[in-house]
């Protein structure tokens, strides 16, 4: 199929109805673990799409991105329409952005988690560090960042709205996360050693609070994985909390790819490994950690053999 036959097909748009039915019956049923989750993203999610364009155009972006993956006979016209779509719906989130009302609140949020999404999946460049340009913070991350808002300002809407089980389910995976991480003796955690390490070596107090911090937030995402598959299940959004709490003192340290922030970086990069099953998750960290590795000196890259050993990634 064409872009011309999709156009020359008089009241339909093809391309887009097969792009909405993949995302129903395929490309849902991979965006979580929990089956009540994946209920609300194949169904609740696409009536938010027929209520508010910008996401449509990221939930046809998201699923041509998955078809591309798995038609590489097509990989062109479907990573082609991925990005037209994606940039359409960002102009139009970014524009409602500036004027969140009761109104449109659900959709930009739900609109920045496809955008996550999205980002993700999209095929990677070789120096790209996901969080961070030369610039300062990733397009994607500050579009995330900037609707964290609206849960403390539209919070009532959000839970009594169609994203309401998504939102209860969080508060109650984050009460998990907490209670676990009271339970777990800092000493216990894989981040005890780069802990110490940063406390013993970095001259600046205050770039040592960051880091602290930093860490502090990743014990999250560690605490609810157990290697002996017992206890509570690893979700998606273990993984990404530390992101969405990531000061933006930090992210500017990672910017200036400063050696102890790479570091704290190759660790985040294990919990992105345990989502590798995932199509769109798939080869992130592998990449990260070569990238990370690189930009290291050689006593750094001693203090990310950890990382590097549950990854499996092996140096050249």
């Amino acid at each position: 199929m064409s872009l011309h036959d999709v156009q020359s097909t008089p009241g339909l748009n093809l391309l887009d109805l097969e792009l909405l039915h993949n995302y129903t019956t395929s490309t849902a049923n991979t965006l979580h673990i929990d089956p009540v989750m994946k209920t609300l993203w194949k169904i609740n999610v696409p009536q938010l799409g027929f209520q508010y364009g910008f996401v449509m155009r990221g939930i046809l972006a998201l699923s041509a991105l998955h078809l591309a993956r798995y038609r590489p006979e097509k990989k062109e016209l479907y990573n082609s329409q991925a990005m037209i779509q994606h940039q359409i719906g960002l102009r139009q989130a970014t524009n409602a952005l500036t004027e969140i009302n009761e109104q449109n609140c659900t959709g930009v949020y739900i609109f920045s988690a496809l955008t996550l999404f999205f980002t993700v999946a999209t095929p990677r460049k070789p120096g790209d560090l996901l969080l961070v340009g030369d610039n300062g913070i990733a397009d994607w991350l500050a579009l995330v960042k900037g609707t964290s808002f609206i849960v403390g300002t539209s919070g009532k809407i959000l839970f009594n709205g169609s994203l309401g089980p998504m939102f209860i389910a969080g508060r109650r995976r984050n009460e998990l996360r907490e209670k676990l991480l009271a339970e777990e003796s800092p000493e216990d955690s894989p981040l005890a050693e780069l802990l110490q390490l940063i406390n013993k070596t970095t001259v600046d107090h205050q770039d040592v609070t960051i880091y602290l911090a930093a860490i502090e937030s990743l014990r999250k995402s560690f605490v609810t994985y157990t290697e002996s598959g017992q206890g509570p299940t690893f979700e998606p959004a273990d993984v990404f909390i530390w992101v969405f709490e990531l000061d933006h003192r930090f992210l500017e340290l990672l910017r200036q790819r400063t050696q102890e922030s790479l570091c704290i970086f190759s660790y985040f990069c294990v919990n992105l490994r345990r989502l590798d099953s995932c199509w769109w998750m798939e080869g992130w960290a592998t990449h990260l950690i070569a990238k990370i590795y690189h930009l290291l000196d050689e006593e750094h890259r001693l203090w990310i053999r950890w990382p590097i050993e549950e990854i499996g990634w092996i140096p050249s």
